[in-house]
């Protein structure tokens, strides 16, 4: 007791403070912050889902159609909807995509509703947000005024009726989105929802807990994208860390994918 009373007496010094800072690197190690789609999980997950299949997928935050590409080229089969709301990156998304017959670029973002928002730019495209991001090195350079749509109005429109593959990387705004689906999660025709949660979620005030009680009404469960599997679990404070990047929902009843993406 007395040797747990002085180290807590003289935690706070140099040494502590370097080894604290490497745990906290080692931290975000294990859990997976990692932004890089080749060794972070997501091309696992896509490749893992190709073998289903998939016929329909769509690309919330398409951005200049990186995950697109990938997309194209294992899931040759699939028709890809791929949204990305500021017009000079749409122009390069639009540009990148020549020749992949199979995705529709839509210059729209997905959301709860139909609306018209103001966007924050900032100098990589990879990061217009709807939100201000605090806290954030990067500072805004300008913004400009996009149109939103939500997934639910989108889908009768194209007269989808089901949906294999929902990618979100929308900066924020992917609770908003997932709220603009909920006709047809509620008919659990969206097989697999892919969604960020990041350090942003401290500005848009999104928990994780939101997440997990949101697509339990629907159903689903929730799993974390790792580099060889997504790990379901349940939902626990310590997850709160904002580290992300990656999550996934998946139906309770499909076994089918949860077994697929839970293996090596």
């Amino acid at each position: 007791m007395m040797l747990k009373r002085y180290v807590k007496r003289n935690s706070h010094n140099s040494f502590f403070k370097n080894l604290a800072g490497f745990g906290r690197a080692l931290h975000r190690f294990y859990e997976n912050r990692n932004h890089d789609l080749h060794s972070n999980g997501e091309l696992t997950l896509i490749k893992k889902l190709s073998t289903l299949n998939p016929t329909v997928i769509i690309d919330g935050g398409a951005n200049v159609g990186n995950y697109s590409r990938q997309l194209t080229k294992y899931c040759m089969g699939s028709k890809i909807y791929a949204f990305e709301p500021v017009g000079e990156t749409f122009a390069i998304l639009e540009s990148n995509m020549k020749g992949y017959d199979n995705v529709i670029t839509i210059m729209q973002g997905l959301f709860s509703e139909k609306a018209t928002k103001r966007i924050s730019l900032f100098p990589s495209n990879t990061h217009s947000s709807l939100f201000e991001i605090e806290g954030n090195k990067h500072k805004s350079i300008g913004y400009i005024d996009i149109n939103l749509v939500a997934g639910d109005e989108f889908l009768r429109d194209y007269k989808i009726n089901k949906v294999d593959f929902l990618k979100l990387d929308l900066e924020g705004a992917e609770y908003d989105a997932i709220l603009g689906f909920k006709e047809i999660l509620k008919k659990q025709d969206v097989r697999l929802i892919q969604f960020e949660f990041g350090y942003i979620n401290i500005t848009t005030k999104k928990l994780l807990i939101d997440f997990y009680n949101l697509f339990e009404e629907f159903g689903y469960i929730l799993g974390k994208v790792f580099p060889k599997i997504v790990e379901f679990r349940d939902y626990n404070l310590i997850h709160e860390d904002f580290l992300g990047p990656n999550f996934v929902a998946v139906r309770k009843s499909d076994t089918e994918l949860i077994n697929l993406l839970s293996k090596k």
